[in-house]
């Protein structure tokens, strides 16, 4: 697949957030809102500086993350905030450019790029979203799916 890169070196992940465990038969979407707004709460309420890029991560055992980075001087305020690090020892890579609800087309091309080269998709992923923008068909999300 042209538009996915499988990348065999680690890549880190170090953000602060919220996670809670994925019910299976429900929707992840519905992970995704409910953590964000924990995530934003926490971080309007305490005045958290943050590079202001959401990440998602979808871990083992059915964890999901919502977290941002923070800045060096946030480590001056108490908040609720976990630290989460993730480390993908390889993954597959793809830039998905769109609305949010066609995550999925993405998804199908990284694990038809993985099978083509005898790998799988593993756990955990990230996702990592571009600035919000109102034409739904500019928005830029990068998936890094961890493979094996």
């Amino acid at each position: 697949m042209q538009d996915v890169q499988l990348i065999r070196e680690p890549r880190t992940f170090v953000i602060y957030g919220v996670s809670k465990k994925h019910q299976q038969g429900t929707s992840y979407s519905s992970d995704v809102r409910e953590l964000m707004d924990q995530l934003w709460g926490e971080i309007g309420a305490k005045k958290l500086p943050h590079l202001g890029i959401n990440h998602m991560i979808y871990g083992r055992d059915d964890e999901v993350i919502a977290g941002v980075e923070l800045k060096p001087e946030a480590a001056e305020i108490a908040h609720n905030l976990r630290a989460f690090n993730v480390t993908l020892s390889s993954y597959a890579y793809c830039k998905h450019i769109g609305p949010y609800d066609r995550l999925c087309d993405a998804y199908d091309r990284i694990h038809a790029a993985a099978a083509e080269a005898g790998l799988k998709a593993a756990h955990p992923g990230v996702e990592v979203y571009g600035h919000w923008d109102e034409d739904t068909s500019k928005l830029e999300t990068e998936i890094y799916q961890s493979v094996e």
